[in-house]
């Protein structure tokens, strides 16, 4: 695990130091609510996963919803009056492999954990009961009924009577997304990279914004939704009243007892997740604390009268919010147009356009160190290794002969500061594939949708280099590899694979050209690590040969080899 920088390491921490001396005189607050106007809308979707499935109508009376998650102040007042206690046992790990760390039980807490550093942040490292017993226990203290919502009363305030993929639009891009939530942004690629190797490259990927947050911030940092409603999506998820099912019963039956169920549902994710349509849910189990889980109250007292505790409330968070912006750390632009220049015979030049940000004080030159690094996912600096750093004058450097698909990447330097590495310029030299014969992933020419993984040698097993894509239900983008390749002879090919899909049907569509030669399938049962069922024509000659995969709800598939043998 890489050592966090000193530096950031105190910017993150700031704002708590700055709120922790004020504290409320009540001994309880009342979250500020928005009254919300009964009404019907259409749950779900039949598009993508099951479980948020079927779209269905429903009914929603009138009640009011807490503008903002609670916050660990409002729950320390419950703590600090009950004596209330829960285990320290949230795991708050992060690693390179992102929360995919040792299998041991957490030592975190709602009070202690890594991503905690104000008493305005959402609280979190507690479990369903917890969250219901402080609503029962503000209910007594306010004189009034709080509750958490159920799922049918989120959605619906979520949306907000909008029919858009998202509340603030269907923002295709997704370019406007980090004006209204917490998602994983530069700010949140950056800081995982320096701190412990982590990517979102060739993960899910990365929201190309700033919300300026790497990991949970103080609630109400970003836009409202149109009912007044703040941090729907993003920041952190939000366990709701309802229990989790693999499928909605449209059928009119009564719901399960949500004291009755081990799973509950979960809404909105997190500062760890890119935006979901308001629709997506998961499940929690009710007896485990979850790093990055929160909640919020609910009211079926439709008034406007305000609690005063409320508007002091928000009186102190405006000012946290107002410092926040203040001193969180501000990373620098990334370098942009980055390309190679034939200057003279087999001589370049790498430029880039120079930053603007008045610390940049150096460019560092980063180059591949394989010939497939291009392709890689996952932290930059595991395949390239720095080569040189000019002056913040400099917008060029001068190269030594290049070797095919050499690749190169600039980072602008400040003294407290590294960017993160621009875009990818490439001395490409494809490869030409030979049929028959086997063709590795890291051969491709071109990738769409997709990135290399790289797993490492060990004592029973080979080094992997892969692709592997992780689909969610709402992303429904196709994924194309493409290969340079010569065909000996025309005629009649089996079609080797390896690979693996958590479902069964057609894997991948194999292409050659704008010519579709076969559907390949997958199963399971039969195709355990690899495949030997498919045959395929193929012409003599150089053609680019390509698959392309599209597969509808979840899925998580990976690729290693195609090959290509003449049939008998």
């Amino acid at each position: 695990m890489a050592t966090i920088n000193p530096k950031i390491k105190v910017n993150l921490i700031g704002t708590l130091l700055f709120l922790s001396s004020n504290s409320f005189a009540a001994d309880y607050i009342a979250p500020p609510m928005v009254n919300i106007s009964e009404g019907s809308f259409t749950m779900g979707s039949n598009v993508g996963n099951k479980r948020v499935g079927p779209a269905h109508e429903v009914k929603i009376s009138a009640f009011q919803l807490a503008k903002y998650h609670v916050t660990v102040r409002e729950f320390k007042k419950f703590v600090n009056d009950t004596g209330y206690e829960i285990p320290a046992t949230c795991n708050d790990y992060i690693g390179e492999n992102w929360m995919n760390g040792p299998d041991v039980e957490g030592t975190a807490s709602w009070k202690d954990n890594k991503h905690l550093f104000s008493e305005f942040q959402p609280v979190t490292c507690i479990r369903y009961d917890d969250a219901v017993n402080y609503a029962n226990w503000l209910s007594n203290k306010a004189g009034k009924s709080y509750r958490l919502p159920t799922e049918q009363e989120w959605e619906y305030a979520t949306k907000a009577n909008t029919t858009s993929r998202f509340f603030w639009g269907d923002d295709p891009d997704l370019t406007q997304a980090c004006q209204y939530g917490n998602f994983p942004d530069n700010y949140g690629e950056y800081f995982p990279n320096q701190q412990y190797g982590a990517s979102y490259v060739g993960f899910w990927g990365y929201l190309k914004c700033n919300d300026y947050e790497p990991y949970t911030t103080l609630v109400g940092m970003y836009r409202a939704n149109p009912f007044g409603l703040y941090d729907m999506l993003g920041n952190i998820s939000e366990m709701v009243a309802s229990c989790w099912v693999e499928q909605y019963d449209v059928s009119g039956a009564k719901p399960k007892n949500i004291d009755k169920c081990d799973m509950v549902v979960h809404r909105g994710f997190g500062w760890h997740s890119p935006p979901k349509p308001h629709y997506e849910k998961w499940r929690i189990d009710r007896n485990i604390p979850f790093d990055g889980v929160g909640f919020r109250l609910a009211s079926d007292m439709v008034i406007d009268d305000i609690d005063a505790t409320s508007i002091a409330f928000e009186k102190q968070l405006i000012e946290a919010q107002k410092h926040r912006r203040l001193t969180r750390p501000i990373i620098p632009d990334t370098p942009s147009h980055v390309y190679l220049k034939s200057v003279v015979s087999k001589q370049y030049e790498l430029h880039w356009s120079p930053s603007k940000d008045n610390r940049v004080v150096a460019y560092d030159i980063y180059r591949s160190t394989t010939d497939y690094a291009h392709h890689m996912g996952k932290y930059f600096k595991n395949y390239y290794s720095k080569v040189a750093s000019v002056t913040k004058t400099q917008s060029s450097f001068k190269l030594d002969s290049l070797t095919a698909n050499t690749s190169f990447r600039v980072v602008a330097v400040t003294d407290e500061f590294i960017s993160l590495p621009s875009n990818i310029a490439l001395f490409d030299s494809p490869s030409v594939q030979k049929i028959p014969g086997k063709i590795e992933a890291k051969y491709a020419t071109q990738l769409h949708g997709v990135l290399l993984e790289k797993r490492e040698a060990k004592k029973d097993k080979q080094e992997r280099i892969y692709l592997s894509k992780l689909i969610q239900g709402h992303d429904q983008n196709t994924v194309i590899a493409k290969f340079k390749v010569n065909v000996e002879e025309s005629g009649f090919y089996q079609l080797n694979y390896s690979g693996y899909s958590t479902r069964s049907g057609t894997l991948f569509k194999l292409w050659s050209g704008n010519k579709l030669l076969s559907d390949i399938d997958y199963d399971p049962n039969i195709d355990d690590k690899s495949s030997n069922r498919h045959q395929v024509y193929l012409e003599m000659g150089l053609h680019d040969l390509q698959f392309s995969i599209q597969r509808e709800g979840f899925d998580w598939w990976e690729l290693d080899w195609l090959e290509f043998r003449k049939a008998n």
